[in-house]
């Protein structure tokens, strides 16, 4: 173990073929200036050169590369807890240390942290992905790629995408209010628009770059859950084509998708939630001991069972009491929550949990492998799941739901959720299946990232007061009921892009 580890400084470019670049002004206004024609011929030549490349792109959004400086800032599995904790599922009572300002919505202006992280971390992933493109991208005078150089090709496309649809819908309302809404700059591999660019445009954007990147990667298969896949690429279209009303195809690609696993087991839904190896993992992050962030990484904010901050520290999130009070008591999902003695094994004290009556609503469903499996040399080496086949499920039948076909969505519904139920059988219709779907999503992707996109996306209320275990200072800060299209919910240009690109007027920063 190093300990070194514990500040990520991410991949330093350089040593993986090129340069980046890190100035205040982190929109560069040209992304592939370190690239030459010499250069590019060399990568070409030796696939493990843009290979390094792609490892460094996937390690920047797996830990927020040069931009990661605090322990709730770790590249993406910081946004998903972020994102959850601005709706209502995941509940933080005890809500004084990282991640509270979050949970009070009060975590958005152009100065502070989370902004600043959120933005230069996918934009730096985005100049990663730029990088690729532009030596791989087939020209006049160059072939397009073929074998593990298309593959790589189209895993840029897709983590290009990827980080735009977060950012369009991180810093604006949904594509649904309006297509001229102002989204944020855009930068590609030979294009550079400092203004905030419509989110329509954005979108445009995002759906370039999915086709291209599923058409390099259909018939290439899923050889490595830690690199993007023609599975997981779908699975990305999906939730966009969601965004953008096309529920036909977001359900044919979360079709496409779900082709990529299989389902779990019900012994695999109560493992941990920690490995790749997961029968419906289909994207992730493998974690080691040279890659893990400790204190500053996802199990240790989210497993309560073990030494971070989310266990034997203290300040554990919970399931917020109205997704638990109706899960079936025989639904294998259940058991993700609830004192559990089996899992105590450094013998940790939930005196505060139990003076306030909150033992039942205790979470395990994240619980590091070094206390689950015998294969784990360090501790915070769990794998972090960015996608599930089981999400795919729920979005296929909700989007044939919205594309009036309610028998597909009922057995679609019925086929995922009678593997955690034994003897399920949804036989309802009209806006009650439809909020037995969003209901049953909810409770599968409890942690994961999901609520948040999904209550924007249809224009919900979250509803916090519904749950006895809501911090008492949300009220303070009016942060108890209120609409997923909130202001709150969408974050303010960061000062230092404001005072470095004048494109973007003072007065356009989402106040």
């Amino acid at each position: 173990m190093k300990s070194n580890n514990i500040l990520f400084k991410g991949i330093v470019m350089s040593t993986a073929l090129f340069a980046a670049s890190c100035s205040d002004s982190y929109l560069n206004t040209e992304p592939s200036q370190f690239l030459d024609e010499d250069a590019v011929s060399e990568a070409l030549q030796d696939p493990t050169k843009v290979q390094a490349l792609i490892t460094g792109a996937y390690m920047n959004f797996y830990n927020g590369g040069d931009y990661h400086t605090r322990h709730d800032d770790f590249g993406y599995p910081a946004i998903v807890i972020t994102t959850d904790l601005l709706c209502e599922d995941v509940a933080y009572h005890r809500d004084q240390h990282f991640f509270c300002y979050d949970y009070q919505l009060d975590n958005r202006l152009g100065n502070y942290a989370r902004t600043v992280s959120m933005w230069r971390q996918l934009y730096q992933v985005i100049d990663n992905t730029n990088d690729i493109i532009e030596m791989l991208k087939p020209t006049d005078s160059r072939p397009a790629p073929e074998g593990q150089l298309k593959s790589m090709l189209g895993q840029a496309y897709g983590l290009r995408a990827y980080c735009y649809f977060w950012l369009v819908n991180l810093w604006q309302q949904p594509l649904s209010v309006g297509a001229n809404q102002l989204g944020v700059p855009l930068k590609t591999e030979d294009v550079y628009r400092p203004e905030r660019v419509p989110v329509g445009e954005i979108y445009d954007q995002i759906v370039s770059d999915l086709e291209n990147g599923y058409g390099y990667l259909k018939g290439a298969g899923l050889s490595n859950k830690g690199n993007l896949s023609e599975y997981s690429v779908a699975a990305i279209y999906a939730n966009v084509l969601m965004f953008k009303g096309d529920y036909a195809n977001a359900a044919k690609y979360a079709e496409e998708a779900i082709k990529g696993g299989s389902l779990n087991s019900k012994a695999e839904m109560l493992s941990g939630f920690n490995s790749l190896d997961m029968s419906e993992v289909i994207w992730g992050y493998s974690v080691n001991g040279e890659t893990t962030g400790y204190y500053a990484s996802f199990f240790s904010h989210m497993d309560s069972y073990f030494i971070g901050y989310g266990g034997q520290v203290g300040f554990r999130k919970l399931v917020g009491s109205q997704l638990y009070d109706k899960i079936d008591a025989n639904d294998v999902r259940k058991k993700w929550f609830g004192y559990n003695d089996d899992y105590n094994l450094l013998g940790i004290s939930y005196g505060y949990e139990d003076g306030y009556g909150f033992s039942d609503y205790i979470a395990g469903k994240f619980r590091d492998k070094y206390m689950t499996s015998d294969g784990a040399d360090d501790p915070f080496t769990s794998d972090i799941i960015y996608f599930r086949t089981a999400e795919m499920y729920y979005l296929a039948a909700e989007a044939y739901y919205l594309n009036d076909e309610p028998t597909k969505a009922q057995d679609k519904l019925n086929e995922i959720v009678s593997t955690r139920l034994d003897g399920y059988t949804c036989s309802l219709s009209g806006q009650a299946l439809y909020d037995e779907i969003c209901w049953q999503k909810r409770i599968d992707m409890w942690g994961e990232g999901c609520r948040y996109l999904d209550a924007k996306r249809r224009d919900e209320n979250i509803t916090r007061s519904a749950s006895v275990n809501y911090a008492a200072d949300l009220r303070f800060y009016n942060a108890i009921d209120y609409s997923a299209r909130d202001y709150r919910m969408i974050y303010r240009i960061p000062t230092v892009e404001m005072q470095n690109n004048p494109e973007i007027p003072a007065d356009d920063d989402n106040k």
